[in-house]
């Protein structure tokens, strides 16, 4: 695992296995802006690597507008899967809200794209769906 990016709220990991997978891992409560320009970023890693898996480890991610969910679903979900991704794990938040919004964006998006989704407890459990082979 080679981290490729950081900042006071996200690291952005690089998992290497048979595919590329990208994780998320959120660190606290972020701004509007910064969880925007950060998304940013992982599209743009996410194209560099050439990745068919994303982890997003929103435990400490707490609520979000609901307008950059929206838009958060649209550049990273539906734009992985144009990039040819395959797969999409998420641990929930320990926040109510969080969870909520995430939850309800995947159920809308998903099921326009090419990713097979999964919500898990635990990192680790997330970590082995994900870059398990395709």
């Amino acid at each position: 695992m080679e981290i490729l990016f950081s900042n006071a709220y996200l690291n952005i990991l690089l998992h290497r296995t048979t595919h590329q997978t990208l994780e998320l891992q959120w660190l606290d409560f972020v701004p509007s802006a910064d969880f925007r320009a950060s998304l940013v970023e992982l599209m743009r890693l996410a194209r560099q690597h050439q990745a068919k898996a994303l982890i997003a480890d929103n435990r400490q991610l707490r609520a979000l507008r609901q307008a950059d969910l929206q838009w958060s679903g649209d550049l990273v979900l539906k734009g992985l899967s144009e990039l040819g991704g395959r797969r999409f794990a998420a641990v929930e938040s320990l926040d109510a809200m969080n969870r909520m919004g995430v939850t309800a964006l995947v159920d809308t998006v998903i099921p326009h794209t090419q990713l097979t989704n999964h919500f898990f407890a635990t990192i680790a459990e997330a970590r082995a769906w994900a870059t398990a082979p395709l």
